[in-house]
């Protein structure tokens, strides 16, 4: 990894000199992300690297915490070029390109083995939802930033046994999501990421349903106080640019972009592994309740959302079949499935 890193750096700097004669620019980047959060944090290295390695000949110039647009909004902004670049949550795709929501498909991707390995660069997991966003929203994903699975928070009570959602609004992003939600009895209410801390406050829902990640940028934590880890989702975020736009670059320009994006890319999905276990070890400091699912509590949420999965598949046509294919695919991998193989006799 040292050495591929130093190759990258060296390349960065050829590209760089490349740039050196060509007019400064500027670079529009919108997020729904805080900057004190772990997202934001590879975006602004980001950021740093492009206009270090560029020698200034490159700008971003980041809107953070939806001053730009909100969270439910960036994804068609950067499809009408009403900005060059976003940093979007999958789900937001999902009306227009539903396999962009494969991963809010409740239990597919709960062993974080097989999650991480699907939005690795060559996955065909991947390359099967990123093409479908440049086909059908013309913005092309530069890289991924995880977020972690999605878990259930309270103020005091315990979502572990799906009953307990029964007639109580839960927030949602995203169809795949909402349809489990209404499946296992709640009521599902689409609320922006940066409108959480005032939802969850002011009791406009009774349940949020959110990623680690989110929980510690926005301090959820402060009046959502009991925490179920259903590990039902992968939340997962993408940073994309105009194709349009993207076009208009030079060869120089969109090579230093590729180049650090890769770079971006493998960090975000270092980084979420030490942060996840830090933070809920933080909560448990902070005296917020974490519970588990017991297996009766995992076979009860199995049940009562196994028709997503059929659902999804009719709705999102062929490219769903490739996708189920690819995910067999992928648990039969040696990455995927650890089971020791022994030869007879032995």
């Amino acid at each position: 990894m040292l050495r591929l890193l130093f190759s990258i750096f060296i390349f960065l700097a050829g590209i760089g000199r490349c740039l050196a004669g060509e007019p400064e620019l500027v670079i529009r980047f919108t997020t729904q992300a805080p900057p004190n959060g772990q997202q934001f944090q590879s975006m602004l290295h980001f950021k740093e690297r492009v206009e270090a390695e560029s020698h200034g000949r490159m700008r971003l110039d980041i809107y953070d915490s939806g001053r730009l647009f909100e969270d439910g909004q960036v994804a068609a902004a950067v499809s009408a070029g009403k900005v060059e670049m976003g940093h979007v949550n999958l789900s937001r795709y999902a009306e227009t390109t539903l396999v962009a929501d494969a991963y809010y498909l409740p239990f597919l991707f709960t062993d974080a083995a097989v999650e991480r390995a699907s939005r690795a660069p060559e996955s065909e997991i991947r390359q099967l939802i990123e093409d479908a966003i440049l086909r059908n929203a013309g913005a092309r994903v530069l890289w991924w930033i995880p977020e972690g699975s999605i878990l259930l928070m309270t103020k005091d009570v315990s979502v572990a046994n799906p009953a307990a959602l029964a007639g109580k609004s839960v927030r949602i992003s995203g169809p795949t999501i909402a349809e489990t939600v209404r499946l296992c009895g709640g009521r599902p209410k689409d609320v922006a990421a940066n409108e959480q801390p005032k939802a969850y406050a002011s009791g406009a829902v009774d349940v949020g349903m959110t990623s680690i990640t989110a929980v510690m940028a926005r301090s959820l934590y402060q009046s959502m106080k009991t925490i179920t880890r259903t590990g039902h989702a992968a939340s997962n975020f993408v940073v994309v640019v105009n194709e349009n736009y993207w076009r208009s670059l030079t060869d120089a320009q969109r090579t230093l972009l590729l180049t650090a994006a890769r770079i971006a890319d493998n960090e975000a999905a270092d980084r979420l592994i030490e942060f996840e276990e830090a933070a809920y070890a933080e909560l448990e400091r902070k005296d917020v309740k974490i519970i588990s699912l017991s297996r009766r509590d995992l076979q009860l949420w199995r049940i009562c959302s196994s028709d997503v999965l059929t659902n999804f598949v009719a709705k999102a046509g062929p490219v769903a079949g490739q996708l189920v294919a690819a995910y067999a695919r992928l648990r039969q991998h040696p990455c995927c499935n650890p089971v020791e193989v022994r030869e007879p006799g032995n």
